[in-house]
């Protein structure tokens, strides 16, 4: 059995476990809530008969309710509401049983055992979530997958599947006009010609075949759906929708005359969504314009003293509807840094209802001739949305399209709070530097005094060396480091070719002449990197980012070299946990550019707890 297929079985064998745990700690806690013996009976030992007869009862409701699926687990709600679903039928179940067998029920336990079923099941499955989304992140609960039809879309396609976490992973491509073997861009390869789906899935243990059915002739495409159809062979078919921009918008099934056609669904909110929304907007901006007014007054009075000029930026933009409206915003923050602040006035449009909080990206009439899509008139546009993780404009269109189609609530809900993250994790990051760079300053003075004092001794000054590296945003300073070579080491590398050669491939040498003996030691250790806590404190530095680079090696970087100049480098990283010098150049630039895409507050606590195993075992260190 391949391994994705055992953990989708121990995963299955969690979920009844746990499921049945919860709904026999429902039973016994409703018991104990509402003073009852037994579960609530009042029929003496029938009371067990209950239980013995509800738990296969709710088993089979649990399946019915596709609650152990594969599609069902781990994405979006359906788990949840089929778990609310399941508990509601047992509810009903439990009724009509005690009714025929005409055993008296307490109304009290009925109502307080499906609230605590419903929540212990919900609260069990979140955790189990939570450790398999991890699992997934390490390649676990993945399931191997081919895609049918080689094009542009198709490879992008791919990349986007293979993404840490998706679930699926695409282990080659088959295409009709493309040789057996090529390899395509992202890694991928053709395994085949569309004609041998059923046999190299079998042959690649391929339990999913995404069909792109814009990369295929018609005649192809009728042949694939119609052999996935008929072949018993366990292999799940998926078609990837080649009109993405209509998609978008969401498409719901409709026939006529038995012809099944799919309906596009309009870009609008209903009117509950709408009347939902508004009460959200006008509440949370009457409270961050109050919580935040001490700020605006010392930013008006301050800017009024010091500007001399109006203190409103006024943008038109069009709003609901085509309507054209002012959106507010102050020239600056100052005295204060910060681009959150000088947007608050935008709230100003918000409780007008000229603007949502969370909506589409506001564009002015000159913008929407210029994208390549409509821009959304059905619906107001935001200070903030999901446009906001996008940098290109057609991106954002996309973006603010896929919001409209799934609209909620707790959308908007979860949006907010992915944007104060944002906001908060610079925060929490500097507070991190700061503290832990000041412990750690104090505990290890000792050691870096005592390192000085055996530089000196052995070659002299100066003690410490200073790399100009490149800071955040594209600036230089200098990062500190305790001199390990000797004092002409940079004379040395120029007049020899072979060390200059050898020093480009990956800018280390495994047996660097100029190293001194002290410094071979200080480097095994990493001693030597200590005084760089005065560039964490200096905020030139993080204790957690990306390697440190000099301007020349910027280039190597290529497309990712934006990433490094949106976060400030390292004392540690990813790469310095995973391999240190005995990593590629290029296995070390893309865990820096992987770290930037995931950095967290979590990932940085478990990279310095790793940090200190790499240093005590010193794997990889010259």
């Amino acid at each position: 059995m391949p391994e994705g297929r055992r953990d989708w079985g121990w995963l299955t064998l969690t979920l009844v476990a746990s499921d049945l745990g919860a709904v026999l700690l429902a039973f016994w806690l409703a018991a104990a809530l509402v003073w009852r013996t037994g579960v609530g009976i009042n029929g003496g030992n029938d009371s067990d008969w209950l239980v013995l007869v509800m738990v296969p009862v709710l088993g089979a409701i649990f399946f019915a309710q596709g609650l152990y699926e594969p599609a069902n687990l781990l994405v979006g709600a359906r788990e949840f509401a089929g778990v609310f679903r399941a508990s509601s039928y047992g509810l009903l179940a439990i009724t009509v049983i005690t009714f025929v067998l005409r055993w008296p029920l307490s109304r009290s336990w009925t109502v307080a055992s499906w609230a605590l079923m419903t929540g212990l099941v919900i609260a069990l499955r979140f955790g189990i979530r939570r450790v398999a989304a991890a699992l997934r992140r390490r390649g676990r609960l993945t399931e191997r997958a081919v895609i049918v039809g080689a094009d542009e879309d198709s490879i992008a396609l791919a990349e986007q599947v293979n993404q840490p976490g998706s679930g699926m992973r695409v282990v080659g491509i088959l295409d009709d006009y493309i040789p057996t073997g090529t390899q395509l861009p992202g890694g991928l390869r053709v395994v085949g010609p569309s004609s041998s789906l059923m046999e190299t899935t079998s042959r690649l243990q391929v339990h999913d075949a995404i069909i792109a059915p814009q990369a295929l002739p018609w005649e192809t495409l009728r042949e694939l759906i119609l052999v996935s159809a008929t072949r018993a062979n366990g292999l799940q078919v998926h078609l990837s929708a080649g009109f993405y921009d209509m998609l978008t918008a969401g498409v719901r099934f409709s026939e006529r005359s038995h012809v099944p056609l799919l309906t596009l669904r309009k870009a609008r909110l209903s009117p509950v969504e709408r009347a939902v929304k508004a009460v959200l907007d006008r509440g949370l901006a009457t409270v961050l314009l109050l919580g935040l007014s001490p700020a605006l007054l010392l930013m008006v009075a301050w800017q009024r003293r010091h500007a001399g000029q109006s203190l409103l930026d006024r943008r038109r933009v069009l709003g609901a509807r085509g309507a054209s409206f002012d959106l507010l915003s102050f020239h600056s923050s100052a005295p204060f840094a910060s681009n959150l602040l000088a947007k608050l006035p935008g709230l100003l449009n918000v409780l007008r209802g000229q603007l949502s909080l969370v909506g589409p990206r506001p564009l002015t009439e000159a913008e929407t001739r210029t994208l390549p899509s409509m821009p959304l008139t059905t619906i107001q546009p935001g200070l903030t949305g999901p446009w906001r993780q996008g940098a290109d404009p057609t991106e954002q269109a996309t973006l603010d399209v896929y919001y409209v189609r799934s609209y909620s609530v707790w959308l908007d809900v979860a949006v907010l709070f992915e944007r104060a993250m944002v906001r908060l994790r610079p925060f929490v990051k500097r507070c991190l530097d700061l503290a832990g760079a000041t412990l750690l300053l104090v505990l290890t003075s000792p050691i870096v005094c005592a390192c000085f004092a055996a530089v000196w001794i052995e070659s002299g000054r100066p003690l410490i060396h200073r790399r100009r590296v490149i800071r955040r945003g594209g600036g230089t300073f200098d990062a500190f480091k305790i001199r390990t070579m000797v004092r002409d080491a940079d004379r040395i590398l120029s007049e020899d070719a072979s060390l200059r050669s050898a020093f480009s491939a990956s800018n280390k040498l495994a047996s660097d002449p100029r190293i001194t003996s002290v410094g071979r030691w200080l480097r095994r250790l990493s001693l030597d990197e200590l005084p760089q806590l005065v560039n964490v404190l200096r905020g030139e530095m993080s204790l957690v980012g990306p390697r440190m680079i000099t301007q020349a090696e910027l280039p190597e970087w290529g497309a990712s070299g934006r990433l490094l100049l949106s976060v400030r480098p390292g004392l540690t990283g990813l790469w310095q946990v995973s391999g240190r010098q005995l990593l590629s150049k290029a296995e070390r630039i893309r865990l820096d550019a992987e770290y930037v895409r995931r950095m967290s507050l979590r990932l940085d606590l478990m990279i310095l707890a790793r940090t200190l195993l790499a240093v005590a075992s010193g794997h990889g260190a010259y």
